[in-house]
């Protein structure tokens, strides 16, 4: 049997280019399509000042920005039930990026951080909910004109934590340990 030695180059060479134009789309398609269709979604969504895609091997990154919300449990199940629907099961993680004054990060840094990660190992969240007030209740009697309002939710999953000061705000999701 006679081997043509140009149709095999020429197969190989069409079998690479195809190879090579299906990989370009599946890249094109991923980075853009995907992410410009998640983007659209989540702007629907009335609470979200601004929000950034960023994929990184396989998982998807989205970093959030937020307006002021009063039920932050609501708005993030609310968010993340929407880019879960938008994803299909690709694994994404999404991170808030908060718009805090320095008193807030303080706050947080220096005194609420410890009581939450203790009440999340412990499982005291009624203790971890007095402590809080107790802190709310001593900024109140310190601060008159600018009250700061401390306020936790949580279910089965997460811990949810939104403090307001002034115009300033920090929300902060705790991923419980199952």
């Amino acid at each position: 049997m006679d081997i043509d030695k140009n149709k095999i180059f020429r197969i190989a060479t069409i079998s690479i280019v195809f190879l090579a134009l299906m990989l370009t789309f599946q890249w094109y398609y991923g980075k853009n399509v995907v992410t410009k269709k998640l983007q659209s979604a989540l702007f629907q969504n009335k609470n979200i000042v601004t929000a950034d895609i960023t994929k990184e091997r396989e998982r998807i990154t989205i970093y959030l920005t937020l307006k002021d919300v009063d039920n932050l449990m609501e708005v993030y199940n609310n968010i993340y039930d929407a880019i879960e629907h938008q994803l299909k099961g690709q694994p994404f993680e999404v991170k808030i990026i908060n718009n805090a004054n320095s008193a807030i990060k303080d706050l947080f840094d220096n005194e609420i951080q410890f009581i939450m990660y203790e009440a999340i190992q412990t499982g005291k969240y009624t203790e971890m909910k007095a402590r809080l007030d107790e802190i709310k209740n001593t900024k109140i009697e310190k601060n008159i004109s600018e009250p700061y309002e401390i306020k936790v939710f949580i279910d089965t999953n997460n811990l949810y934590l939104q403090i307001k000061h002034g115009k300033s705000n920090f929300y902060k999701v705790f991923k419980q340990e199952t």
